[in-house]
């Protein structure tokens, strides 16, 4: 059952891509090497935090031209298609990572980005919106066990 959930948030997860690449034509899912590029520019410890990026709004040509914060937004996709959300971002609910709180904190170009599949709609957060934005805020831990 749980796997079955994350196979479907996961399809959720393609389509809010789809509907940003087609609505922002600067937004990019990069490769490793230009996750890599843009980390070391930036000082992110890439072994640490390379999955809590999802995409990148590029101000510049190309991923291998960022130099500063200045010229990429990063971004943590989270996507839904809850009837009950009529008008983004209010009334979302998702799950967040402390290494992608982390980054939202201490980076001013990192943002939030909630995707309607459903309204075909986004709209990026940044860390002030989303704080001021939660209603209620839990910590929940993810265990995984050796292998055998």
């Amino acid at each position: 059952m749980v796997r079955q959930q994350n196979i479907k948030n996961l399809n959720t997860e393609k389509i809010g891509i789809t509907i940003l690449k087609s609505k922002l034509p600067n937004f990019i899912v990069p490769t490793k090497e230009e996750r890599e590029h843009i980390y070391n520019k930036l000082g992110i410890e890439f072994k640490k935090y390379s999955r809590s990026v999802d995409g990148i709004v590029l101000n510049v040509p190309s991923a291998f031209e960022v130099e500063t914060a200045k010229d990429c937004l990063l971004i943590e996709i989270k996507t839904t298609n809850a009837r009950n959300v009529t008008r983004l971002p209010y009334g979302v609910f998702f799950g967040f990572t402390q290494n992608e709180e982390d980054l939202f904190k201490r980076f001013s170009n990192y943002r939030l980005c909630i995707v309607h599949t459903g309204l075909n709609e986004y709209v990026f957060l940044n860390f002030e919106e989303y704080s001021y934005l939660i209603q209620n805020k839990r910590v929940q831990y993810q265990i995984n066990f050796k292998s055998n």
